[in-house]
């Protein structure tokens, strides 16, 4: 169990480190407890005997530092105007999830729990910057802008108006691929993540680059290890806030307190899935369905900007006392959770799999696959790839009428999700260029083309886990063996395991719901 400690403060905040924040008249944190850890008794008074209780006592003492530092951020938090009320931080456990915040008593569905001025936070505004660096500064990404920030604040120490926060910001996030060796981002083996991910280093480098030449007191001393560190803090912690009304502004803010609570969103049960994930083959289906998705998990949602410069946390369901607060960071998937927060959400339901660039990929690879439909005859040919793109411009004019319109326009890819469900182009696209002639003269798709179109899309997917280099029970032993393998296995290394063996989970759900008869899993997948 986490050790718990509970400081009250002069407001109704409830939010870091089992420091709990009930209202009070009182302008400073005091009357912290914590559950108290036994020192061994040693039964000889020998050298190893005196070393293990060294080394508890020097684990309490951090344990204690970190309780002050909490109820130090606590007090400072409520001088800037935060309030809140029913919650108290977790502090780490050293399972690698960081502190967390959890309710310190029953909430209400509805009940606001936190109130923070945006003020109070580190923002991307000009303010703050070198004036000498703005010029530059102004053109950079935001991520670099409040890495920046970052390192001007920790570069003032205690002189720092930030003191009490920057204090208990980590130095990096271990499972960011900024941190990551050039063999780290390779083992993800999902080649959009691998681009994504040197795309994202290079750019830090550059930036780092331009920034020593054109700007370097934006930089604050910091080296280029310093620098990545930063940035992969800034996007783990950043929260991006629009104004109410309009919604026309939008701030982005390392914001304390908030920045301590942990994702918690959709997620399928355990027995969805593939069985190669828990001990088994990964031909075998999964007990259950992994869409819709069994629960969420999380219980707390932020609001828009007020038009006071306050952001209000509020429950979204009854909330039991120590059960943890936990904050939706988004529907998405795997790709984002990796890239800006440096995990991955063991049992997604939004991840996916990229099986083509675009529609032109598709149709390429069809044409490729399926010689006897596309070689026989040119004009069979046009009219097969016309009904094609017709069918994918039909899909696109009725999702226009949806929620879903702007994303396809943004997004040409065409995925697979968890579940065996993909994108309803592609299916589209490949059961139109079956039917063909038929097609043009107006008749329906027929259920066989659709049958078709399914099962060259798990071809296309069994594809794609013949490429990767490792299976999915061979991820899975690895995340296994993580913190018991030596020297330790890095944070990289298991990130990079449990993101690229869901990933084959994806392609498994497309194989078995997709293929059918027709199509059957690599023997080493």
């Amino acid at each position: 169990r986490r050790a718990m400690m509970a400081a009250r403060c002069s407001l109704n905040v409830a939010r870091p480190a089992r420091v709990a924040l009930p209202a009070s008249s009182r302008r400073r944190a005091d009357g912290v407890r914590s559950r108290t850890r036994r020192v061994p008794r040693a039964a000889k008074a020998d050298a190893k005997a005196a070393e293990a209780n060294v080394a508890v006592e020097d684990e309490d003492d951090d344990e204690l530092a970190e309780r002050k530092a909490v109820s130090e951020l606590v007090g400072w938090c409520v001088s800037k105007g935060a309030r809140g009320s029913g919650l108290s931080v977790l502090l780490s456990d050293g399972s690698g999830r960081g502190r967390g915040l959890e309710a310190s008593r029953d909430i209400e569905n509805g009940e606001p729990v936190l109130r923070l001025p945006l003020e109070m936070g580190i923002c991307d505004y000009q303010d703050g910057h070198p004036a000498e660096a703005w010029e530059v500064m102004s053109n950079a990404p935001w991520g670099v802008r409040l890495a920046c920030r970052l390192l001007q604040e920790r570069a003032k120490g205690e002189d720092s108006d930030y003191a009490p926060y920057i204090a208990l910001i980590p130095e990096s996030v271990p499972g960011s691929p900024l941190m990551w060796t050039d063999d780290e981002v390779a083992s993800l083996q999902y080649p959009p993540a691998v681009a994504e991910a040197r795309e994202m280093r290079d750019a830090v480098e550059t930036w780092f680059g331009k920034l020593s030449t054109e700007a370097p007191v934006a930089l604050a001393g910091a080296n280029l290890d310093a620098f990545k560190s930063a940035v992969s803090v800034v996007h783990s912690r950043t929260y991006g806030v629009a104004s109410s009304g309009t919604g026309e502004g939008y701030f982005r803010a390392l914001l304390p307190l908030a920045d301590l609570l942990n994702h918690g969103g959709d997620e399928y049960p355990e027995s969805a899935s593939s069985p190669a994930n828990r001990g088994g083959k990964a031909n075998e289906s999964p007990e259950s369905p992994k869409w819709p998705p069994a629960g969420c998990s999380d219980n707390i949602a932020w609001s828009e900007l007020s038009d006071e410069g306050v952001i209000e946390f509020a429950a979204t369901r009854a909330i039991e006392p120590h059960e943890e607060a936990a904050m939706s960071y988004g529907e998405r998937s795997n790709d984002h959770f990796l890239v800006y927060y440096g995990f991955v959400p063991p049992r997604n339901p939004h991840d996916d799999v990229v099986v083509f660039a675009d529609v032109d990929h598709a149709l390429s690879w069809h044409m490729v696959f399926h010689p006897e439909l596309w070689d026989v005859d040119e004009a069979e040919t046009r009219v097969r790839e016309a009904a094609a793109r017709a069918a994918v411009r039909e899909v696109e004019r009725a999702l226009d009428e949806t929620t879903d319109g702007a994303l396809v326009k943004s997004e040409p890819r065409l995925k697979v999700l968890p579940g065996g469900r993909c994108d309803a182009r592609l299916v589209s696209a490949f059961a139109a260029a079956y039917a063909g002639t038929e097609v043009e003269r107006g008749a329906p798709v027929a259920a066989v083309d659709v049958e078709s179109a399914h099962a060259d899309i798990a071809r296309r997917c069994a594809e794609l886990l013949r490429a990767m280099p490792t299976t999915l029970a061979e991820d899975v032993g690895t995340l296994a063996t993580c913190g018991e393998s030596f020297p330790p296995a890095s944070e990289g290394a298991r990130v990079a395991a449990a993101y690229r063996a869901h990933k084959k989970e994806v392609l498994i759900d497309a194989v078995l719901a997709l293929g059918g008869e027709a199509v059957k899993l690599p023997d080493d997948a």
